[in-house]
């Protein structure tokens, strides 16, 4: 992994994760196109730590972008002697291999910060397979250039859909950000917040370090569908860019984290229903940005360019 030069707006090595150390040094392999970038140097106990620790680097600069992989490949950490079970003829092909992009010190410092608990890592992890599975990038999400995103025809883009929330909401989980209800202490009353249920998920969101103030863009597009109408959208403030079929809303971050949910249990798991076939799109990447945010808030990495 090789820098754009752009390290001095980014935090200072060393990264210091759990069992492993990350520098920036100049590249081994020389090239004109790399002459103002850094190569990103591990220094852990074994192969397997610093395996580990890539794939939580390459993991979290993916969640700092929000946007589906560009590069199709899979990076291996290696040294003159490891990993011992490729060939040295392998290992020196390695060395002609350069993923050369920006953002790769911050990625360091949030992948550092990440591997000091384990349900972090888990959740890196499960956002980037989640992404894997069906993700959109940023600039095809503007209405005023891309095409509309309708609900597929299709079967296997339904499930492909399902199984990309249930991935994206299990970061929620694994970050103690659920809705905690039961039938005896329901999260709605009357088809309004249980304030006890309401006040102990705003609890624990801002000892996570999330800003309750912040709403969250819940992007809608297109006419209704029978999910709507099952389960009507949060009331929100409309988005200065909606009109027609774009209805793009800012949400308080726990509707989102209730919408999400509810999209997680009542129509992507637990067995095909009929409103899996009208799953979207953009179903899909609500749930993931809400996953992206509370995991880079819990980080403390949410906008950390601004601050």
């Amino acid at each position: 992994m090789i820098t754009l030069g752009d390290e001095p707006l980014q935090p200072s090595p060393p990264f210091k994760g759990a069992g492993w150390n990350a520098m920036l040094a100049p590249p081994r392999k020389s090239s004109p196109s790399l002459q103002d970038g850094k190569e990103v140097v591990l220094h852990a106990s074994s192969w397997a730590c610093a395996q580990r620790a890539l794939d939580l680097i390459r993991g979290c600069h993916q969640l700092l972008l929000g946007d589906p992989d560009v590069f199709k490949i899979s990076l291996i950490a290696n040294n003159d002697e490891q990993p011992d079970w490729m060939r040295k003829e392998e290992r020196e092909a390695l060395l002609k291999e350069a993923y050369n992009t920006s953002g790769f010190a911050l990625a360091c410092a949030v992948a550092a910060k990440a591997s000091r608990r384990r349900r972090w890592v888990y959740a890196v992890a499960k956002y980037k397979f989640s992404l894997s599975l069906y993700s959109v990038h940023h600039v095809d999400l503007e209405p005023w250039r891309s095409r509309h995103l309708a609900v597929s025809s299709f079967p296997c883009d339904h499930v492909m859909f399902a199984h990309a929330i249930i991935l994206a909401y299990s970061v929620v989980e694994d970050l103690g950000l659920t809705v905690r209800s039961s039938p005896q202490n329901p999260s709605k009353i009357k088809g309004k917040w249980n304030p006890v249920v309401k006040q102990n998920l705003e609890e624990r969101l801002t000892k996570a370090g999330v800003d309750l103030g912040e709403t969250v863009l819940w992007t809608v597009r297109g006419p209704k569908r029978r999910i709507e109408y099952r389960k009507p959208l949060p009331s929100g403030i409309k988005a200065p860019w909606s009109a027609w079929i774009v209805r793009d809303t800012e949400i308080p971050m726990v509707d989102a984290i209730a919408y999400a949910e509810w999209l997680r249990s009542c129509v992507a798991s637990h067995g095909m229903k009929d409103l899996t076939q009208v799953l979207s799109p953009y179903d899909v990447i609500n749930v993931q940005h809400v996953a992206r945010r509370l995991l880079l808030e819990a980080l403390g990495f949410w906008r950390w360019p601004e601050k």
